[in-house]
């Protein structure tokens, strides 16, 4: 029963103008991408594809979709169409289940079509990429040092960044340990930097930095005198005899002149197997964006089970909005915190009474709290980070996405039951 509720719903929306505009207006949006302004680097376009992709068509797509699933029951409770379904031995629950399903197989469908346009579209690009130039077509395994030190000294410490002074005064020193373990025979390898630079020279947008790489125990070691510049991340390309026969892997990096200054951390150096997994890696992280839509689903079928359909959906969009700036929300009831802790800068006759600061911490404070706490965090989702960094999804993330889907949609599931089972109809 729960699959022929799934294909009517399926059916019913497959129909609707809505939908139709849906796949019109991200057909329109993926054939104008290739054609906004960018960056030269060689890969700038197909990052702004993906973008535009992930952020533009994805979000008009769940704002559609959460009005369809709003207002599916709703529509169908007043012209009583529900009463057929009613009148079946069929329970309550198959019903809502019956509904998240027929919206997510009509999410399916949406993000096949577009996201396989999108691709194509992005390969048609890629082919015009400078012979041998990646860019983010790829999918890199990351590996952050086991261990970070500094030779000689540092120069100071602010803000738990590590500040070195040119002149091989200090050198920066990061190891990656037992990297064969790890490794299934990976072609080619890079390390990446994302230092801080400073300079007491005036008008300096890069320095000339040390670069040197070690195989510990095999005497194999290699230095480069390379620019790096400011805000743009440093990449090395590393021999994989290096990488594949040393236990340990050793980076250092300094700057030339005395006049040079690098801010580094541990996980300022990061060592990346390189592999070809671009498509592998872009379905990946459509299927992670399939469970942001599974779960907007059923909170706006939840909300539809009692609300009418304009509140539903606006509960449901006000839902999803929160669960992307939830860090936001935490940030602000920390910092009522931190201003309940600072009694002292209040008026004498505001310390005695206490009654504004128990308004904030009751009022405010603590309904935020448990606010940040029950709504679901759709930052789990993003998935662009990834094809933007070229870095592999891997197989752990997705699992975590859709353990978290389904502990959230299963709560959520049975609300709905227990709400849609004791509303009477008449």
């Amino acid at each position: 029963m729960i699959l022929t509720i799934a294909g009517h719903t399926f059916r019913e929306v497959i129909r609707k103008k809505i939908l139709h505009v849906l796949i019109g207006l991200g057909i329109l949006i993926i054939a104008v991408s290739p054609f906004i302004p960018t960056t030269d680097e060689p890969d700038a376009r197909v990052k702004m594809m993906l973008v535009v992709f992930f952020q533009v068509v994805v979000l008009l797509c769940i704002v559609g979709v959460i009005f369809l699933s709003a207002t599916s029951l709703p529509h169908e409770i007043e012209d009583r169409t529900i009463y057929g379904i009613l009148s079946k031995p069929v329970s309550r629950l198959k019903i809502v289940v019956g509904k998240i399903t027929g919206f997510a197989l009509v999410s399916a469908f949406l993000l096949i079509i577009l996201g396989l346009l999108n691709i194509v579209a992005i390969q048609r690009i890629a082919s015009r990429l400078p012979e041998g130039y990646e860019g983010i077509l790829k999918a890199r395994n990351e590996f952050t040092a086991s261990r970070f030190s500094i030779q000689g000294k540092s120069h100071h410490v602010r803000q738990g960044i590590v500040w070195i002074e040119g002149g091989r005064t200090g050198i920066a020193l990061w190891s990656f340990s037992d990297l064969y373990k790890k490794l299934d025979n990976q072609s080619s390898f890079e390390v990446e930097f994302n230092l801080k630079i400073d300079s007491s020279r005036k008008d300096i947008d890069a320095i000339p930095l040390v670069v040197g790489i070690e195989g510990a125990g095999t005497g194999q070691c290699k230095t480069a005198i390379l620019s790096a510049k400011i805000d743009e991340p440093l990449t090395v390309r590393i021999d994989p005899e290096i990488v594949k026969k040393s236990s340990i892997l050793n980076i250092t990096a300094f700057p030339i002149h005395g006049t040079d200054y690098i801010g580094v951390t541990q996980e300022d150096a990061k060592l990346y197997s390189v592999q070809k997994g671009f498509i592998s890696n872009y379905i990946k992280a459509i299927g992670i964006t399939f469970l942001k839509f599974l779960l907007i689903i059923t909170i706006a079928v939840m909300g539809s089970t009692y609300l009418s359909a304009p509140v539903s959906i606006v509960s449901a969009l006000v839902v999803f909005l929160c669960g992307h700036i939830l860090d936001f929300v935490k940030d602000f009831s920390l910092v009522i915190q931190q201003y309940d802790v600072h009694e002292h800068a209040l008026p004498t006759a505001l310390k005695k009474p206490n009654i504004l600061l128990v308004y904030i911490d009751y009022l405010i404070k603590k309904p935020l709290e448990w606010f940040s706490f029950i709504l679901p965090d759709f930052k789990r989702f993003d998935s662009l980070k990834f094809l933007l960094k070229g870095i592999n999804i891997s197989w752990e993330t997705v699992g975590v996405s859709l353990g978290y889907t389904v502990l959230y949609a299963g709560i959520c599931l049975c609300i709905s039951s227990v709400i849609f089972k004791k509303r009477e109809f008449f």
